[in-house]
């Protein structure tokens, strides 16, 4: 699939909109918008590194009809296989001032379990990635899927030309919102209870996160496409490894979170 890229006035409302939302819930949205208009990309995803500890998913958007799979494969990315993104860990790593735009083709990732999770699943072919190396290390990457044209020397000029901008309003747009676990937001809620460290499943958390947020176990059963009995099984699991015994007590533990009576441990080496 061939794209136009979009006009130089077109991509400076488009970011002149990113600015304007800097803070609020429609960034991510806008972020994916403003990289879609710069590069082409099909969905993004963005992650913060700090120093001695976990990656921690920002956000992930996606412009392709892909049901849940930006979230959930970037939750298993910052859980399970950051460590196996090499480029990415050396660039973090590195301790530059610059911000950098790297490429990566799905076919030069070496762990074919992180392979299949994070890209195959969906056809994902390649990614460009902009990098904010610093205390904390911002990541945003671009992803094109297997029926899109590969990205285009033009397309990777025109990300590094307009890289320092987005990352500059992405550092902005967490600043506003460090330190702070919004109550009503499904991706947090998840993030938060795995953070916990206690063997939960990225399904388990899901399902955990919606259970807090209201929902039933049939609303949650036809939104994620399972079945009412398999639900219950990754509910039941989840109140096991979290320790409560239900509902309620599901959600004694996400105030306790979010008023910060709970640390978080290290991740596990």
């Amino acid at each position: 699939m061939t794209r136009t890229p979009a006009s130089e006035r077109d991509t400076a409302l488009m970011l002149a909109e990113l600015v304007g939302v800097i803070g609020s819930p429609s960034f991510p949205t806008q972020f994916l918008a403003a990289m879609r208009a710069l590069a082409g990309v099909d969905l993004c995803s963005v992650f913060r590194r700090d120093a001695a500890q976990p990656v921690q998913l920002l956000f992930a958007e996606s412009a392709l009809p892909m049901a849940d799979f930006p979230i959930r494969a970037s939750l298993e990315y910052a859980r399970n296989y950051w460590r196996s993104d090499h480029q990415m860990t050396r660039l973090s790593r590195a301790g530059g001032k610059g911000v950098v735009v790297v490429r990566k083709r799905a076919s030069e990732i070496a762990d074919p379990a992180y392979r299949a999770a994070c890209y195959d699943r969906a056809g994902i072919a390649e990614r460009l990635s902009i990098v904010s190396p610093g205390a904390s290390t911002l990541i945003a990457n671009g992803y094109r899927t297997a029926d899109s044209d590969p990205f285009s020397p033009g397309d990777v000029e025109r990300l590094e030309l307009y890289a320092g901008l987005l990352m500059a309003a992405l550092a902005c747009h967490d600043r506003a919102g460090a330190g702070a676990m919004p109550m009503f937001d499904e991706t947090a809620l998840v993030q938060s209870l795995m953070r916990l460290h206690c063997g939960l499943s990225s399904r388990e958390a899901e399902i955990s996160a919606a259970m807090i947020l209201g929902e039933t176990q049939d609303e949650i059963a036809a939104r994620t496409h399972l079945s009412h009995s398999s639900v219950v099984t990754y509910r039941r699991r989840a109140y096991g490894k979290l320790g409560v015994a239900n509902r309620r007590d599901l959600v004694r533990l996400h105030h306790r979170l979010a008023g910060g009576e709970v640390a978080f441990p290290a991740a596990p080496t």
